[in-house]
This record gives structure tokens, sequence and C-alpha cells, in this order.
């Protein structure tokens, strides 16, 4: 009977040091977060995007970078038929559009752009743009 006290009691101590540590871990993350938190309140799915765009280009200070890169593709959206068409077909199959995508953004842009783009051609967004 007395082992299984002490056992229970190291069990709780354990416990409680676990809890003050994932406590500490939460406080510093929202810190993290709460610097990184995008200016505007945005909702709806297209927002999910912009949002995991924000915080991942603010984390590795590349906020402006990302945001020419995606003024310049959305001008290349509105002036290029082609690469509006491209973007637009939905005959093209996701892992085409994917693959397409990367070949025509890899080593030309950041990564958060490159990955923002990927997904969005996975998901079948590219119109969205």
């Amino acid at each position: 009977p007395l082992g299984r006290y002490y056992s229970l009691e190291i069990m709780l101590s354990n416990a409680s040091i676990l809890r003050k540590a994932a406590t500490t871990a939460i406080r510093r993350s929202m810190a993290t977060e709460a610097a990184h938190k995008p200016p505007l309140n945005l909702y709806g799915l297209n927002a999910r995007y912009a949002n995991a765009t924000y915080i991942a280009a603010s984390k590795s200070n590349t906020l402006d970078q990302v945001e020419s890169e995606l003024l310049a593709i959305k001008n290349s959206a509105t002036t290029s038929k082609a690469f509006s068409s491209f973007l637009e077909n939905p005959l093209i199959s996701r892992d085409d559009k994917t693959k397409n995508v990367e070949d025509m953004l890899k080593g030309k842009t950041s990564s958060v752009t490159l990955n923002l783009m990927t997904v969005l051609a996975g998901n079948a967004r590219l119109s969205s743009i």
C-alpha cells in the first residue's frame, strides 16, 4: 500500500510539472502568435489562405516580398490571357496545375508564395487569385 501511495505522489508531482510546462509553452506561443497576427480580422474560406500566408510571411520576415510577388501574379493574371485561362480552366487536373505552378515559380518566388500557390492549385482555388 505504501508503494502505491508513493508512486501516486510521483505521478501527481510529474503531472504538476507537465501542467506548468504546458502553461508556459502556451503563454509563449500566444505571445508569438500575437506578434504575427494579421492586422485585419477576415473570415471565410479565402481568409484562411490569406491569414495563413500573412502569418507565414510575418514569421519569415518576408511580408513585403510576398506582397509584391502576389501583386505581380495578380497583374500577370489580369494582363495575360493565357495565364488567366490556365488559372481558371477546370479541365486541367489539380496535379497538373500544382506541377505547372511549381515549375513556373520555384526559384523565382519566396517559399511562402510558392507554398500558397501550390496549395491553391491543389485545392482548385487558383481562379480566386
